[in-house]
């Protein structure tokens, strides 16, 4: 039987690749874990694929040899994936499914000794509860029409993670927050940057992610990581001036069952 439900068994697989595996650390944890089938192979080397049920279609995360973690692909029953893969195992995804969707990716990852905080005081920006959701999802509106609005944005993240905005008057014009926090596992995920449009160039989008990140590192969680689109030179140039670097290459997209 490769579904596996040991949380430690997983936890042991997941550490040989931090980094890259911040993501499905966090769905270790209470509130996560009841949406995720864990498939795995054991015996060295291990692989590891988490279909993540909360979002439709739900998400597929993988690490492992190709040929092994395409037996563990075998074992999915979703007729839709949406797979965050490092590049050797796109084609493991084949001839299950075809592609849709297929957008090249940078995980980046930042520590406190790399970290370049931008200053803020009060004006600046502030940290966001849930009496701010109806806020945060009328900014993520502004970029509904071009496509840029956060993928994965979920009211819940705010109050289990960390955000924080500009406002200018009674209009929020700038966030950045969490997909997921993890305590125990000492992992944040960066997710959900967005910048109003007219609002561009001034700087807010690295207020924001600065604020983020200096308070998952006042919270001691070590490994602070997000994603950013390859094509997205001029946020992947802002993450670096914060002290992110590149740590690997990955593929995001849908796939569909052949």
């Amino acid at each position: 039987m490769l579904r596996i439900t040991d949380a430690s068994v997983i936890r042991a697989i997941l550490e040989r690749d931090r980094p890259w595996a911040v993501y499905a650390l966090g769905d270790l944890s209470p509130g996560f874990a009841a949406y995720c089938d864990w498939f795995a192979l054991q015996d060295e080397p291990p692989a590891l694929v988490l279909l993540y049920r909360r979002f439709d279609p739900p998400i597929l995360f993988a690490m492992g040899a190709p040929d092994r973690v395409a037996r563990l692909i075998q074992e999915i029953d979703a007729p839709a994936v949406s797979f965050h893969v490092r590049p050797d195992i796109v084609a493991a995804l084949r001839p299950d499914y075809r592609f849709a969707d297929l957008r090249p990716m940078w995980r980046m990852i930042v520590d406190s000794e790399t970290f370049r905080p931008v200053a803020l005081d009060d004006a600046d920006a502030s940290p966001l509860s849930r009496a701010d959701i109806d806020a945060i999802t009328g900014l993520y509106a502004d970029g509904h029409e071009k496509g840029e609005s956060p993928d994965f944005f979920d009211p819940s993240m705010v109050e289990q993670g960390i955000f924080w905005g500009v406002w200018e008057g009674d209009e929020l014009v700038a966030v950045a927050g969490t997909h997921l926090i993890s305590s125990a596992d000492g992992v944040c995920a960066i997710g959900n940057v967005y910048t109003r449009h007219d609002r561009r160039g001034h700087g807010l989008a690295a207020r924001v992610t600065s604020a983020v990140v200096s308070e998952a590192f006042r919270r001691n969680l070590r490994t602070v990581v997000l994603n950013v689109a390859q094509r997205n030179r001029a946020a992947a140039r802002m993450y670096e001036r914060l002290g992110f670097s590149r740590y690997c290459d990955f593929a995001e997209g849908l796939a569909l069952r052949s």
